[in-house]
């Protein structure tokens, strides 16, 4: 080797450990300062009262609009709203449900009925979230050898009020029984 490159390994030998030991001691301590991502913001407070949104007759009724389920009767499992007061959903399931029995979905412009999201019930719906105007649903279905407690198959479709009055379905809706 020669003597200048011996000089300088030597040196950076010596250096190498205090410079780690110097990288670790900043690196803690800038870890102690308390610094963290910005957290997402808390949600808002709900602001709707219950006249905003359908009442327990005009649900009930419109529970007892859908045809009979296969087995058991309709009941009334889950519901929410819009954050904007708008656009209220009503989720019914059987009585007695497995995993692959049939719901449906109701849903109401504040206190007028907008009807089903689909004509027909399907089973795996799951409302996921409500935004301001949308209300957005997970449809699920079984594809190929699926067991009934785990299908595969999943869209996402969102729901709002159209400037009609109507329900819109913003995203296509899956096909039943795919």
């Amino acid at each position: 080797m020669a003597p200048g490159f011996a000089a300088e390994f030597a040196r950076l030998e010596s250096v190498h450990p205090r410079l780690i030991a110097s990288v670790a001691f900043v690196g803690l301590v800038a870890a102690g300062c308390g610094w963290s991502p910005p957290s997402a913001p808390p949600p808002k407070a709900d602001t709707c009262a219950p006249s905003d949104g359908p009442s327990a007759d005009t649900v009930a009724q419109q529970i007892a609009k859908l045809p009979a389920p296969k087995q058991g009767e309709w009941k009334q499992v889950k519901d929410g709203h819009t954050s904007n007061c708008r656009l209220y959903w009503v989720q019914v399931a059987q009585t007695n449900p497995q995993p692959n029995s049939e719901g449906q979905l109701l849903f109401f412009d504040r206190q007028t009925p907008l009807g089903p999201a689909t004509p027909e019930p399907r089973p795996y719906i799951n409302v996921v979230t409500n935004a301001d105007d949308t209300v957005v649903v997970n449809y699920q279905w079984q594809q190929g050898q699926d067991p009934p407690c785990c299908p595969t198959g999943i869209a996402t479709v969102r729901f709002r009020v159209g400037d009609d009055g109507k329900l819109v379905a913003v995203d296509p809706i899956p096909a039943p029984n795919r």
